[in-house]
C-alpha cells in the first residue's frame, strides 16, 4: 500500500486535525451512549424480571447523566419493583451523581416519617429500608435521641421502630435493648445478655446480623416480611 493509501486508511483522524477528531469521537461516543440508554430504558419494561434487573444494573454502570435520570425516574413510582430497580441501578454507579441522587431521594423521605399519616410513614420507612445504608439512614438512627437540629425526633423514632420491626424476633429483642427503645437508655451487650438470659457472644452476633440486615439493600417482600411476622 502506498503512503497515500496509508493516510487514507487512517481516515478523518489525520485529515481533520487532532482537535476536531477528538470532538467528533466524543460526539459519536455520546450518540452510542444515548442509544444504549434508550435501549436499556425499553428493557426496564420487559416481562422478565431478570432482564429488567440486568437493564437497571447496566444503566448504573454507564455512569451517564441520562442513565441516572432514567433510574431516578423509577424512584418516582409507587411500585416497589420499580423502586428496587432504581435503587439497585443507582448503587451500581461508581460516580458521584449516582450516589448524590440516591442520597437526595433518601432525604426526601424524612418529612413523611414525621407526618401524622401512618400510610405515608410506612411507605417512607419501607423505601429507606429497601435502599439500604445511606448517610440519611445513619443520621436517622443518631437523631432518635432528640438532639438533631435537622431531623425531628418523631421522624427518627418512627424509622427506628420500622427498622427494628423488619428484623426477626431475636434480633429485634437485642436491638431494642441496645438502642434504648426498651428501657429508655442504651444497654451494653453484657446488660442485654443478662436481661435476656442469654450469652454475651450470642448477643453480639445477633446485633451484628441485625445491622447487616438493616443496612443492606432489600426487596420489598423482605422488608414487609419481617413486619408481618411481628
Amino acid at each position: 500500500m502506498s503512503t497515500g493509501d496509508d493516510i487514507a486508511a487512517l481516515g478523518a483522524a489525520v485529515s481533520e486535525g487532532e482537535g476536531a477528531h477528538l470532538i467528533r469521537v466524543a460526539r459519536e461516543l455520546g450518540s452510542d451512549t444515548e442509544a444504549r440508554v434508550s435501549r436499556l430504558e425499553q428493557l426496564l419494561e420487559d416481562a422478565d424480571p431478570g432482564v429488567r434487573s440486568t437493564a437497571a444494573l447496566d444503566l448504573g454502570e454507564l455512569n451517564d447523566r441520562n442513565a441516572i435520570a432514567v433510574l431516578r425516574g423509577l424512584l418516582e413510582s409507587d411500585d416497589p419493583d420499580r423502586w428496587a430497580l432504581g435503587v439497585n441501578g443507582l448503587r451500581q454507579s461508581r460516580e458521584r451523581p449516582g450516589w448524590l441522587c440516591l442520597e437526595s431521594v433518601a432525604r426526601a423521605q424524612i418529612p413523611a416519617l414525621g407526618a401524622d399519616d401512618s400510610r405515608a410513614k410506612w411507605a417512607a420507612s419501607t423505601r429507606l429500608l429497601m435502599m439500604g445504608r445511606t448517610k440519611t439512614m445513619d443520621r436517622l438512627f443518631r437523631a432518635a435521641d432528640g438532639h438533631s437540629r435537622s431531623i425531628p425526633a418523631s421522624a427518627a423514632i418512627a424509622f427506628v421502630h420500622a427498622a427494628l420491626a423488619s428484623l426477626d424476633d431475636r434480633e429485634r429483642e437485642v436491638m431494642e435493648l441496645r438502642l434504648g427503645v426498651v428501657g429508655g437508655s442504651a444497654a451494653t451487650p453484657e446488660q442485654v445478655a443478662e436481661t435476656l438470659g442469654s450469652d454475651e457472644d450470642l448477643v453480639r452476633s445477633l446485633e451484628s446480623d441485625a445491622w447487616v440486615r438493616i443496612q443492606s439493600p432489600r426487596s420489598y417482600d423482605s422488608v414487609i416480611g419481617g413486619r408481618s411476622a411481628n
